[in-house]
């Protein structure tokens, strides 16, 4: 196990592909209407699985043994700029929020010294995800696209 971070009863370690589904099982009701949303009919599981094998990298936030988060990174292409970078939580990160945003700002300067820009859609109505993306230094630079019942915002993070 590849630990990254470890503090208290706090992990950040690289995934492996069943932290996916733990995850799945304990999402926080506003990540899953994320995924219904963007993905109609498809399982959260299934569609974990999906984006962790599309991903050069995956990490996994767990606290007290339970996983809280993951967090991936897809670049476009292998010798690109860009990469489109996830996270997923799960309902135990309301009892870690300041180091649920200490780990992502590492892990994302950990992505923008690989990759200077990363990129992603984020659903309008997560009002908290939007906040968060903010918070982190992100942008919202005006693109989105339509599904039947939400609509995605699209974010940038830049390198400095």
């Amino acid at each position: 196990m590849n630990i990254l971070y470890q503090k208290n009863q706090i992990i950040l370690r690289k995934s492996a592909r069943q932290d996916c589904a733990r995850l799945a099982a304990v999402l926080r009701p506003e990540d899953r209407a994320e995924l219904a949303a963007s993905h109609p009919g498809r399982e959260a599981g299934e569609l974990m699985g999906e984006f962790f094998d599309r991903s050069a990298r995956c990490f996994t936030l767990e606290f007290k043994g339970e996983v809280a988060a993951v967090f991936g990174l897809s670049p476009d292409t292998w010798l690109g700029r860009r990469a489109r970078v996830w996270l997923l939580s799960g309902k135990s990160v309301e009892k870690i929020p300041k180091t649920f945003v200490r780990v992502a700002r590492i892990l994302l300067g950990r992505m923008l010294a690989e990759y200077p820009e990363l990129y992603n859609f984020a659903d309008g109505r997560y009002a908290a995800a939007l906040r968060f993306i903010r918070r982190l230094g992100g942008s919202f630079d005006g693109t989105f696209y339509d599904t039947p019942s939400a609509r995605f915002l699209g974010f940038t993070f830049r390198r400095k």
